[in-house]
């Protein structure tokens, strides 16, 4: 992709001033004070002690966590957060920018992320970030091959200018084909035994919620954007 190339370029030319450690004082500073992201982090730790509970009821994280924050949320932050990146982008749009969350920069990171590839998160993520993705592929389980085949449209739950520029979190629900390669043992016309190779393919449903910051001193309004934090819930829910 032509932006991706752009941010390479961008990260590995001139000077480059190490920021994360900014990003993650001020990040970690706006969830120490926000009601709806303390919220969100009460939610997942519930989410994570009762996943089989959850599993069983058939809940989606996403429509768990609307149920605890829609009262809390307003669009003040959203809006005011969009108002001071329009000072400096009057171009910016914020369907156009969850359409390419959406569709250009979710997907190209995601999918990264499940095929392993660490060198694309690691241009792609703050310091935070980074370590969570390398820990949720540590604890993976599944040996088989993972695919994204849907995310659904990104749901902007807040938003905050903090000091080095703006932050959007958002939820996004995807859909993802799990494939495992299985040895089948069938007997054929003479009577031996031989082995097949055998796919077994399921498809799950697999939440997000993902904080992104955007870097200010970058000119691309697409390669300015990385991931700061994020997580994953993955369901029992699957479509065959």
């Amino acid at each position: 992709k032509q932006w991706y190339q752009r941010r390479v370029r961008a990260e590995t030319t001139g000077v480059t001033v190490h920021k994360g450690w900014k990003w993650e004082t001020s990040w970690k500073n706006f969830k120490d004070t926000n009601p709806v992201v303390q919220k969100f982090m009460e939610l997942r730790e519930r989410l994570e002690e009762s996943d089989n509970l959850f599993a069983r009821a058939g809940y989606k994280m996403v429509d768990f966590m609307a149920s605890g924050v829609s009262k809390m949320t307003t669009r003040t932050e959203i809006s005011q957060t969009i108002e001071e990146i329009q000072k400096m982008d009057p171009q910016f749009d914020i369907n156009k920018f969850t359409a390419t969350l959406r569709f250009d920069i979710l997907p190209f990171v995601l999918e990264a992320y499940l095929q392993g590839n660490v060198e694309i998160l690691e241009n792609w993520s703050q310091e935070r970030a980074m370590g969570q993705f390398k820990h949720m592929l540590a604890a993976r389980t599944f040996n088989g091959a993972i695919q994204l085949i849907d995310i659904g449209e990104c749901e902007i739950i807040t938003g905050a200018m903090l000091e080095l520029g703006p932050v959007f979190m958002l939820t996004v629900s995807t859909q993802q084909l799990f494939t495992e390669a299985t040895k089948k043992r069938v007997v054929v016309e003479n009577g031996d035994d031989k082995v097949d190779d055998e796919a077994k393919e399921v498809i799950k449903r697999v939440t997000y919620v993902i904080a992104v910051c955007r870097d200010q001193s970058m000119l691309d309004p697409t390669a300015a954007w990385t991931i700061l934090e994020i997580m994953e819930q993955v369901t029992n829910e699957s479509f065959y």
